[in-house]
């Protein structure tokens, strides 16, 4: 063989290893995009209520057992030795509706009658229980007269209060509460009144009775509102509704003085503004959803709750930021607890000091994940880059929590409901749920009474008046 049968050979030998070496590197890539789908699919599957936001109700068995829990106590079920007792106060005597005295006959220790009544302090003992009959049946009887001068007939009116409605304004109210403020279904609602009270109504005239008290409160809808809207600081959350089987979301405000709750047909910026107005000059305070970002960042806060829950699901991702996260991780637990520490010596000056290091750690940690190959460390590193002044206004405004959780908590009342009931089936029906939950909420939140107002605002109704005012003190800017 001469030298360029052999340089022909090396030659078809060097072709042959190429064609061969192309599949394998081809083949390689296929490999290194399944394994890192791999490791995306199998992050979404650990996935629980402390990396997304799905309900703890929601998590696994695993996600439960993983987590690690406090050490158990040494302390005993119940209340521990030196816990005050409670005991029940004695209403006031003008509130007792039957006094029984009861006086011994004999003596407990010889058995003789010859007894001195001496007690001017008896032991007093009350027993409250519901009267066989709750229900009071009133019948208005019209009667007619005929005029004697001019042959017509005359019948009278119906004493001013009172409609043509066979309910009266406390059971209207009462049947409302059930409803919307205990979450029993109309039916089961239906079947209290008949078993306890002793009133027949049907569901429809309960969804009837809805409509009437819901008109009662639409002025106490807009007055809340009003109070969001004029607000110092807002927390705003948004939650799905149902209307006949099509999505729906119910928005939430809550400011110092009244929570406000709003139905709309969209998610988004336009439908927030409707909830809070369309030139709210408050602090909001809100998760990292767009919609919110049409309010300016010198005047929004970001939770900070939800982002360390953004922060652990990069940290049990896939593994290429898992250690962004991590770190991520570490730093916000240290923004709580500067935050809290604040809570005890209401040093503002203090806290930002602490806060100082903390921004400057966070700061670098997103730049260089701004630059990062891994998708969600890169976009999360931007969106937050983007918004940092919104990271710290609860570090510079009295006032501002540094997390979302009180819109959080006033959602949970619809969303228990939204379980129960599925949504409404309605336009009326989704303002029923809108305005009893926002007056709800709002005499909750400073402690009054809900059935005395909607008793009062029923009534008011029934007069052509409107109801109480809602909103206890004014709202000043």
């Amino acid at each position: 063989m001469g030298t360029d049968d052999l340089r022909d050979l090396v030659e078809r030998m060097s072709r042959r290893l190429d064609a061969q070496d192309a599949p394998s590197a081809e083949q390689s890539e296929v490999i290194e995009r399944q394994a890192a789908r791999i490791d995306e699919l199998e992050s979404r599957l650990r996935r629980d209520s402390r990396t997304s936001s799905r309900p703890p109700s929601s998590d696994p068995s695993w996600s439960k057992k993983r987590r690690r829990r406090k050490p158990a106590s040494d302390k005993s079920q119940g209340a521990q030795p030196g816990h005050p007792g409670a005991t029940r106060d004695l209403v006031d005597e003008s509130e007792v509706d039957d006094v029984q005295d009861h006086r011994p006959s004999e003596c407990s220790a010889c058995g003789s009658d010859a007894l001195l009544a001496s007690d001017r302090r008896p032991t007093r003992q009350q027993v409250f229980e519901i009267p066989p009959r709750l229900i009071h049946v009133t019948e208005h009887r019209l009667h007619r007269a005929l005029c004697t001068a001019c042959g017509a007939t005359t019948t009278t009116a119906l004493p001013e209060g009172v409609t043509a409605s066979p309910f009266g304004p406390r059971l209207s109210a009462l049947t409302a509460a059930l409803v919307g403020v205990f979450r029993l279904s109309r039916r089961e609602t239906s079947r209290l009144l008949r078993d306890v009270i002793g009133v027949s109504m049907s569901p429809g005239t309960v969804s009837a009775i809805e409509e009437r008290v819901s008109g009662a409160l639409s002025s106490a809808h807009i007055e809340a509102l009003g109070a969001v809207r004029t607000s110092q600081v807002a927390y705003v959350d948004e939650t799905p509704w149902s209307r006949c089987g099509t999505l729906h979301w119910l928005w939430s405000g809550v400011c110092a003085h009244a929570t406000v709750h709003r139905i709309d047909r969209r998610r988004s910026a336009k439908a927030m503004r409707k909830l809070i107005g369309r030139r709210y000059r408050g602090v909001l305070v809100t998760d990292r959803m767009g919609a919110y970002d049409q309010h300016p960042t010198e005047r929004r806060q970001i939770c900070w709750a939800h982002l360390e829950r953004d922060f652990r699901a990069l940290a049990e991702g896939p593994r290429g930021g898992r250690r962004f996260g991590k770190t991520a991780v570490g730093l916000a637990q240290a923004v709580m607890r500067a935050h809290r520490r604040f809570g005890e010596h209401q040093d503002r000056a203090r806290m930002q000091r602490e806060l100082r290091k903390t921004w400057d750690q966070l700061l670098s940690l997103l730049v260089r994940g701004a630059d990062s190959n891994q998708r969600r460390v890169r976009g999360t590193s931007r969106h937050l880059l983007d918004r940092a002044d919104a990271l710290w206004t609860f570090a510079d405004v009295p006032g501002v929590a540094p997390t979302n959780n009180t819109a959080e908590r006033a959602v949970r009342k619809p969303v228990l409901w939204r379980r129960g009931s599925h949504g409404s089936q309605s336009e009326r029906g989704l303002r029923f749920v809108e305005r009893i939950l926002t007056v709800t909420a709002t005499l909750r939140q400073r402690g009054d009474n809900v059935f005395d107002y909607l008793t009062a605002a029923t009534n008011a109704a029934v007069r052509g008046q409107p109801p109480p005012t809602l909103v206890a003190l004014p709202i000043t800017r």
